[in-house]
């Protein structure tokens, strides 16, 4: 009687174990279709995320942004009251002071600033609110052709389509990628290599887009052997650098008329050289991709005494032709130089003399200025208040406290702090005796001190 009751009891053992491991390996097998991993048939690898840590973090805090606070009330503004529960407004200004000043929503919500939100949801690991969020922006943003149209709004009669923007659809595949190997499934997969075939050509190039810069009468355009020779004290080398005056061999009257011309070419800025580099290692674009992109953002590098890189190639993205003003003739765009400094700091290539400039810069004065004038090598214009978390980034990859603390210093002054305010820890920018809170802006700080 005993052996057969320890028999039994062996036999239940047995059986209980075999439930057991029938569950994980059900469990397992469930978790792998779930995700669109079965079978690992399209499994990618890309550089970890920048997460900053504690002690960036409490350099930030210590300048007013804290970080988690105000990623909280943004999805609360931003997301919620702003936007529609899902899509994130590009902009939400709260009540003023009047009663009449009641809080608004700008009605647009942005492809870039749905990317910037995908990031921020994968990277707190909250993965309901980021399936949610992709599964809306393919279904608003997405056309019949594969693209992605850069806004949509809550105004269905504006929703035409029919604009198409490559730095936009470039950020939403970044987050696209980023969300993939955390929560993606073979669906996505094939999402992503739809976009990349819109993005890239066959040799791994972004292909070029119709954009709109400032000229005179002639051209712009500047060739790397244009420049090759140039000196910083050249005499006339600035006009035949940057075609800021126009005239022929003839000498005849210089035609200073500003006009604005439409090209054909790639916005430096959009050369996101971390993900092209990612792109290429997981066989989604050619292979050689990665350093034709690096050879043709940094051959764009004014030199001659101006640290500063070109606005756009002209033409396809290694062809060597450049534009270095955008909206101004003879102007450079301190934001759109940012980024492409942003882009190279992040895989280790950003120069030593561009970067020297802009700490110097920003060290001395404590503020980014939009332009940067070339005729008296000076800044001008208001504040570039989107570049800031550019440059917090920047200060990270080259592992610069004090530049961070400068501009966390800066941006901080603009953190709500009044303890009753709907919007308390969020960026703000005063317009028209309003509040108006950016989701960029905001969404951006959240990714540049966390």
């Amino acid at each position: 009687m005993q052996r057969r009751d320890i028999s039994e009891m062996g036999r239940g053992k047995v059986i209980t174990w075999a439930i057991i491991i029938a569950l994980v390996l059900g469990a397992t097998v469930f978790y792998l279709f779930y995700t669109g991993r079965f079978g690992g048939g399209s499994k990618l690898k890309i550089t970890s995320p920048s997460r900053l840590g504690y002690e960036w973090s409490k350099v930030a805090a210590g300048n007013n942004i804290v970080s988690d606070y105000l990623f909280s009330r943004s999805k609360t503004l931003i997301v919620e009251k702003g936007g529609d529960g899902i899509l994130a407004a590009t902009s939400y200004t709260i009540a003023g002071r009047l009663v009449t000043q009641e809080a608004v929503s700008s009605g647009t919500y942005g492809l870039s600033d749905q990317a910037l939100l995908l990031k921020c949801y994968v990277r707190g690991g909250d993965r309901a609110k980021a399936v949610a969020l992709k599964e809306e922006v393919i279904k608003r943003f997405k056309t019949s052709d594969g693209a992605y149209v850069p806004f949509v709004y809550k105004d269905p009669d504006k929703n035409s389509g029919s604009v198409r923007s490559s730095a936009a659809m470039i950020e939403w595949l970044d987050a696209m990628m980023e969300y993939y190997v955390t929560y993606g499934s073979d669906v996505d997969y094939n999402e992503i290599k739809s976009l990349v075939g819109i993005l890239f050509d066959n040799e791994g190039r972004i292909k070029p887009e119709k954009l709109s810069v400032a000229k005179y009468a002639e051209s712009l355009y500047v060739s790397l052997e244009d420049t090759s020779g140039f000196k910083a004290d050249d005499a006339g080398s600035l006009e035949q650098r940057y075609g800021t005056i126009t005239g022929d061999s003839e000498g005849d009257l210089v035609d200073t008329k500003e006009q604005e011309a439409e090209i054909e070419g790639v916005l430096l800025s959009s050369i996101n050289l971390r993900l092209i580099r990612d792109l290429e290692n997981n066989k989604l674009i050619a292979e050689g991709a990665y350093e034709k992109a690096l050879k043709s953002v940094k051959g764009g590098f004014a030199g001659g005494g101006y640290s500063f890189y070109a606005y756009a190639t002209s033409g396809k993205m290694d062809c060597g032709d450049y534009v270095y003003s955008g909206h101004d003739v003879g102007v450079i765009d301190v934001g759109q130089n940012l980024k492409t400094m942003k882009n190279l700091a992040e895989v280790g290539e950003l120069d030593a003399e561009s970067y020297a400039e802009f700490k110097g810069t920003a060290l001395n004065s404590g503020r980014i200025y939009n332009e940067f004038v070339m005729m008296t090598g000076n800044y001008a214009g208001n504040e570039a208040l989107n570049a800031y978390t550019d440059g917090l980034m920047i200060a990270y990859y080259m592992n610069d406290k004090d530049l961070y603390n400068t501009l966390s210093v800066t941006l901080g002054r603009r953190v709500a702090t009044k303890s009753t305010s709907p919007a308390i820890y969020m960026i703000f920018r005063e317009e028209d005796e309003r509040y108006v809170f950016y989701a960029r802006e905001n969404l951006s700080a959240r990714m540049a001190t966390s």
